[in-house]
């Protein structure tokens, strides 16, 4: 756990460093936080590795100046950003001579913290202002997104796969635009043929990881799917091998099946891979292109 703390502690502290500017300092650390609480950091814990961050670069900068002048005393006021906080700045600057008459060498900082923006207040998708459940039969894992390309692959939760004879039934809750997750991927011309008949045997499943948002993880799928590129995808190799005639990424239906820890993501689609055994009867087992 103590170096779990000590990475979030260092990376915020280089995002810090890099900033001279205030305003986008405190910027780049809050997205820093909203990435690393998505991985697993507990908020709370960011919040007050921030504090000490920020601690630690203010001392950094008074000990940097003691070296050049005299010694000065840091006064510091932790304030809520506001829009006119540039202006407050300009004044403390303005009457720097007037402090020092009264105080002496006096350095003045203002702490300042952004609220939240209004990006993370405010849902810009209808869709995802429902809130689903695991068993919610209308829920069906898309962003709705305009110009989203993997929705209409998506599946509805409920819906399910049936893979070397187990069933694996399709959570609610994620969608698209969800980073860090195991996801299924199954060829449906293979899977018409598999109902129709349940003795004959398809290798026409694949699992898979992906620490981008998933719409973004298929859209590299779907580039595979020209004749030169496609050895670089599992999914590619069978529609060519199998479905030469319609090879296309459109013959295949996804799934997220799990979000996780980015640290998690090899260990949760082995899991999937081992128990479904699509590395013996699956597309787990096509040697692809690097």
């Amino acid at each position: 756990n103590h170096v779990f703390n000590s990475v979030a502690f260092s990376q915020m502290l280089r995002v810090a460093n890099r900033n001279s500017k205030e305003e986008t300092r405190q910027s780049d650390i809050q997205q820093l936080k909203s990435d690393l609480h998505r991985s697993g950091h507990d908020m709370a814990k960011l919040d007050n590795l921030e504090g000490k961050v920020m601690e630690k670069l203010w001392t950094s900068t008074s000990t940097t100046q003691e070296e050049t002048s005299p010694p000065e005393t840091t006064m510091v006021f932790p304030v809520q950003y506001f829009s006119e906080l540039p202006k407050l700045k300009a004044v403390l600057r303005d009457i720097e001579s007037d402090i020092e008459v009264l105080l002496g060498p006096t350095k003045i900082v203002v702490a300042s913290k952004k609220g939240r923006s209004i990006g993370n207040n405010v849902l810009r998708n209808s869709a995802i202002c429902r809130v689903p459940t695991d068993d919610s039969s209308d829920w069906v894992q898309r962003c709705n997104a305009p110009r989203c390309l993997t929705c209409k692959h998506m599946c509805k939760a409920g819906d399910v796969f049936i893979v070397n004879d187990q069933c694996l039934k399709v959570p609610a809750k994620f969608d698209c635009k969800t980073r860090n997750c195991i996801y299924i991927a199954q060829c449906k011309l293979c899977s018409q043929i598999r109902e129709a008949d349940y003795q004959v045997i398809f290798e026409d499943t694949y699992f898979g990881q992906t620490m981008q948002k998933f719409h973004q993880r298929v859209n590299g799928h779907r580039s595979c799917f020209k004749f030169e590129e496609r050895n670089k995808s599992a999914l590619s190799i069978h529609a060519y091998e199998h479905h030469g005639a319609s090879f296309s990424i459109e013959n295949y239906k996804f799934a997220i099946l799990k979000e996780c820890n980015p640290r998690s993501l090899n260990r949760e689609e082995f899991r999937f891979i081992e128990r479904y055994r699509t590395n013996c009867l699956g597309l787990n087992r096509c040697k692809v292109e690097r």
